[in-house]
């Protein structure tokens, strides 16, 4: 029961508020269907839609979106401000502040990535002083495993020296001839 009176006071309010399709009211007011979107949704204006979802404008509507056009053909394109009262809390006010909370919730994600690409190269870096470290034990292991080489053969080469002249002492006797063998072609023959 409660239903059936509010669907029949929704109807009466419906006749008594005649509700015009988008089409109508862009010829209405000699303008684009464009335009007249536009307007609606830059002015956050509240629609009410039909069972397709189409828009429905009342009388309240046009009114209102003829103020809309009579402003904007008088006003510079840079102060659409001006019209607040056209419905009140409709209108958005596009503000340049910078939300605080979130400038300095950038800027701590910021300092903290900028601390962790200073981690980054300070452990790349302490990495290559290892790398390098290591180069240089091995560079110089083998530097003195050499050195003990040469002096091993420095040493050697002293105890060998008086030996050598011995020797040539004994170098004035000739060493035995060798004899040469015939190939075996020069043998066949008898070369």
């Amino acid at each position: 029961m409660i239903r059936k009176l509010q669907f029949d006071y929704v109807l009466i309010m419906l006749r008594r508020k005649k509700m015009n399709s988008t089409t109508t009211v862009t010829k209405l007011l000699g303008v684009s269907r464009r335009t007249l979107m536009r307007w609606v949704s830059q002015y956050d204006m509240e629609l009410e839609k039909n069972e397709l979802g189409h828009y429905q404008f009342s009388e309240d509507d046009i009114e209102k979106i003829r103020q809309i056009q009579q402003q904007t053909l008088h006003q510079t394109p840079q102060q659409p401000d001006t019209l607040d009262n056209i419905r009140k809390g409709s209108f958005k006010r596009m503000t340049t502040t910078i939300d605080t909370t979130k400038f300095t919730e950038i800027n701590n994600r910021v300092d903290e990535l900028e601390r962790r690409i200073r981690n980054k190269a300070d452990d790349v870096v302490s990495y290559q002083v290892l790398q390098h470290r290591r180069e240089m034990e091995e560079l110089t292991s083998t530097i003195q495993k050499l050195e003990q080489r040469i002096d091993e053969l420095e040493n050697g080469q002293k105890r060998e020296a008086p030996a050598k002249d011995q020797l040539l002492v004994f170098d004035s006797i000739s060493a035995p001839k060798k004899t040469r063998k015939k190939n075996l072609i020069s043998s066949i023959f008898g070369f």
